[in-house]
This record gives structure tokens, C-alpha cells and sequence, in this order.
């Protein structure tokens, strides 16, 4: 795989020596992987909430819209507008709560709401009516998550009749979410397929249909391809990753997007007894060469990491010892030779033939893929890259087109 080099990567160091990689090939690649597993005849949306899992919303809807995706979705009405103010004209739907009091900002960017309210819907139509406008509404359906969602019953059925009732509304969609798709037993899946089918058939029994009925996320789309319904929500698997640990991608076709790299800024050689960091965790027990990097936790390397992760350094793994501080931490390069500042360091991804994937950090923070991509935060640039390349760089503190 080519990649562009230290001096581009840094813009020959005069930019904060961090950032994180994003392949856009790969990102492209794993979305035609998606069309080619779900088909021909369903819509994508592709989840591009939380800032796309960290790796930049407007250049990953782009992408995954040029690759075979039809629409998207997001957390809430500040996403979908920053897709909008991108240009970006494909459906999207907000899968989090909207509130009534927003129907103007809503209608006027021409996105969709899920609702499982009859205020809430009420005040959407007031306001299209208004404007002249459409509305287009998904109702959110809990059928067992416990989350947001109308629980179906008799009730139920009579306020989404109602809605369906209302001037100016369209009802776009339905939808549910699999709360444990992503293990092997499917029994859970199962029964919460069976109540969203049957809430569907006695809303259309009472004359409420939709457009579109979705409910399978990135685990339902790999694993249960009979729920797919009119349209698969993917999400983790977009980005290159497995729906769980029970529920894998072909890392042959599906790949990660993201890579986190730094520089070192300093090394220096240590004698025994000597600390490392905050706490003093970390003692010498000889001479230890230490290089020190410019990233922290307050950049989304989490302190949980401390003295139990590596590094990749002229591909070779070093251990990060003594705690992570909020803006630095430190490794041991001792058997590395040659290491000098300005060196590139990859905390997680690819360096050669040398790899650190980045469930092993997440599998020694007893955490998420997901969790850990979101929490680089902005204090770290996006370099996007195409054909080895950077395309885009975004920083986020210092804006550049």
C-alpha cells in the first residue's frame, strides 16, 4: 500500500506532527463490498452519525455515496445540516430524537425525522404546512432495545394512524434496531424481527404504510440478509471493522480506514533507577533509550493504554511506558536502532509489513472499535488519501480549505 511521506504527511513538519490516516480507497472499497452483499434492489444508508465514527462525515458520505450507498444517516439535526452545508443533497435521516420545536430548521434543510410521538409529528406537519413543504417522517419502532421508539400495541397503532393522517407528512419509513444481532445466536434477532414484521402488518391492516421498512445494521446486513428488508443501515463495518467479535468482516474485502500516526519529538537515554511519567510507574532497571511523542489522552489516546500497548517505530513494535499524559506519552526504543526525531510512529494501523490493528487496543480497554475511533478528537487532523496521495487535509483547530 502506498503512502505519502513524513514531510507530506507533516507539510515538511511545519503542522503539529499528528494525524489521523484516512484511506478513502478503502472506504470506497468497503462500501462496494456492502452493495455487493445486500444487492442490486435495496437501499444503503450509510450511518455517518458522531462525525462518521471519527473519520469525517462530509468526506465519508461523499465517498460512500460515489460507492454505492443511496442515502444517509445521522444522530441528530446538527449533523444532518453540516452534510448539507457540504453540498450534499442525498437523503438523510436523523435516527435520534428531534424535537417539534426545530420543524422549521428541519423542512427547510429537507431532512428526515424519526418519530415516536404524536406531538413531535404534529408540530412537523403544523410547520410544513406553513412552509409549503413536505415532511417526511420514519417511525422508530422498540421492539426490545429500550431505547426510543413507540413498543407495538393496540395504542401504538392508533397514534401512528393518526400520523399517518396528518397534512403535508409522508410516511417515509419504519424502522427498528437490532440491539443483539452481533453475537452467533440469533434467537434475540429473531424475536425482535418478529415484532417489527407484525407491528408492520397491523399498521397496514389500519391503512398506515410506508415507503421504506429498514432494521439491519452492520451485524444484521452480514449475517441476516432475510431482515433486509427495503434498506440496510450499515455502520462499523463502513469504516473496515468487524460488527463484534462474533460477527466478522472478510478482512480481505473489507478493510480499516483509519490510521493514527505522530512524530517523535524527543529521545533521550535513561539510567536505572530511574521514572518514567506521572506516578513513577515505569522505573529503569539499565539504560533505556526513551523517545517521547506529541500525543495524549486529551487526543483520544486513552490513559487506559498506559505500559500495556505498543508502537510501530521503523516497523519494529516499542512498548509505551509510564502513564500517557494528557498531551505526550512515552515508548522504549532501546532495540530499535537509529531512532532520531522526526521519525513517523503508528499507534494504530500499518508500517511496512508491521501491523497494530486497532482492536488491540480496544480488546486491552475492554471497549469498542467504535468508542475509540470517536474519541480522536480535533485536536487531530484528518488526512485524507486517495491513490497514496492526501487529498484533503482537515484541521480542525486551524481551518484550511
Amino acid at each position: 500500500m502506498t503512502r505519502p511521506t513524513i514531510e507530506e504527511c507533516t507539510e515538511n513538519y511545519t503542522k503539529r506532527p499528528v494525524w489521523a490516516e484516512i484511506d478513502l480507497d478503502r472506504a470506497a472499497g468497503n462500501m462496494r463490498e456492502i452493495r455487493r452483499i445486500t444487492g442490486s434492489n435495496r437501499l444503503i444508508t450509510a450511518v455517518v452519525k458522531a462525525d462518521a465514527y471519527g473519520h469525517g462525515a462530509v468526506m465519508l458520505s461523499k465517498t460512500f455515496l460515489a460507492n454505492g450507498a443511496n442515502r444517509l444517516a445521522v444522530s441528530s439535526l446538527d449533523e444532518g445540516v453540516e452534510l448539507r452545508r457540504a453540498k450534499i443533497d442525498a437523503p438523510i435521516l436523523i435516527l435520534g430524537h428531534t424535537a417539534g420545536e426545530r420543524a422549521k430548521e428541519l423542512i427547510e434543510n429537507d431532512i428526515d425525522a424519526a418519530v415516536f410521538t404524536y406531538a413531535d409529528s404534529k408540530a412537523f406537519s403544523d410547520m410544513a404546512v406553513t412552509l409549503g413543504r413536505k415532511v417526511r417522517l420514519h417511525i422508530a419502532v422498540d421492539t426490545g432495545m429500550c431505547r426510543i421508539g413507540y413498543v407495538p400495541c393496540p395504542d401504538a397503532v392508533t397514534d401512528v394512524k393518526r400520523i399517518s393522517e396528518l397534512p403535508n407528512v409522508v410516511m417515509e419509513g419504519i424502522f427498528t434496531h437490532f440491539s443483539e444481532a452481533d453475537i452467533k445466536d440469533k434467537t434475540w434477532a429473531h424475536e425482535q424481527y418478529g415484532r417489527f414484521s407484525d407491528f408492520i402488518k397491523k399498521l397496514a391492516a389500519a391503512g398506515a404504510t410506508f415507503n421504506v421498512c429498514h432494521c439491519c445494521n452492520s451485524a444484521g446486513t452480514l449475517e441476516l440478509p432475510d431482515f433486509h428488508l427495503d434498506m440496510i443501515r450499515p455502520g462499523i463495518i463502513q469504516y473496515g471493522y468487524d460488527a463484534s467479535s462474533e460477527v466478522l468482516v472478510d478482512s480481505n474485502k473489507i478493510k480499516p480506514v483509519m490510521s493514527l500516526h505522530c512524530c517523535i519529538t524527543h529521545v533521550k537515554t535513561i539510567g536505572k533507577g530511574d521514572a518514567v511519567g506521572y506516578g513513577r510507574h515505569f522505573k529503569a532497571d539499565g539504560p533505556v533509550k526513551v523517545a517521547t511523542l506529541p500525543i495524549g489522552y486529551a487526543d483520544g489516546y486513552a490513559r487506559g493504554l498506559s505500559q500495556k500497548t505498543d508502537v510501530l517505530i521503523h516497523g519494529k513494535r516499542a512498548r509505551q511506558i509510564g502513564n500517557i499524559c494528557m498531551d505526550q506519552c512515552m515508548v522504549d526504543v532501546t532495540h530499535i536502532p537509529d531512532v532520531k526525531v522526526g521519525d513517523e510512529v503508528v499507534l494504530f494501523g500499518e508500517q511496512g509489513d508491521a501491523s497494530i490493528p486497532v482492536t488491540e487496543l480496544t480488546d486491552k480497554l475492554q471497549t469498542i472499535v467504535h468508542e475509540l475511533t470517536c474519541n480522536i478528537n480535533r485536536r487531530v487532523p484528518r488526512l485524507y488519501v486517495s491513490g497514496g496521495k492526501i487529498i484533503k487535509r482537515q484541521e480542525y483547530l486551524m481551518y484550511k480549505e
